[in-house]
């Protein structure tokens, strides 16, 4: 039960969090490491900001920003469905060895894409926050 009440909450807290608060104009989270020593932008690149545009019903926005925003999101909500109703159906098909391999070889070709210049539809606009960042 207590399982079920914190995951609900935190569901819900960080939902309303990510829709009053955007990240492009404030960035309340660290900086990519990955972005910061290589350049490149990893998989999760933009990600709360297409979360914060999915969340007010800009879907195209939240495309610019990053495209497995479409994706993760109805895996969370499969995972966050499967143990709030003991559904244990859905974990069977998400632990699928070859979903699982899928999912990842995706992953790995989406980084990869984004950062070659034929694919630069996939980079993430550059925040407004980006030359002057506060520190906290």
């Amino acid at each position: 039960m207590f399982k079920k009440l914190f995951l609900t909450v935190t569901a819900l807290a960080l939902t309303v969090f990510y829709f009053y608060h955007d990240p492009s104009v404030r960035s309340f989270g660290p900086k990519c490491l990955i972005h910061e020593t290589t350049g490149w932008y990893c998989w999760g690149c933009g990600g709360q900001r297409a979360f914060h545009a999915l969340l007010h019903g800009q879907f195209a926005q939240a495309f610019r920003f990053n495209l497995l925003v479409y994706i993760v999101v109805p895996l969370l909500l499969m995972v966050l469905y499967s143990e709030l109703f003991n559904d244990f159906r859905l974990f069977y098909y998400l632990r699928n060895r070859y979903f699982s391999l899928f999912l990842l070889i995706f992953v790995v070709i989406f980084t990869i894409s984004r950062n070659l210049r034929s694919f630069e539809f996939l980079k993430p606009p550059v925040p407004k926050n980006a030359l002057h960042r506060p520190p906290f």
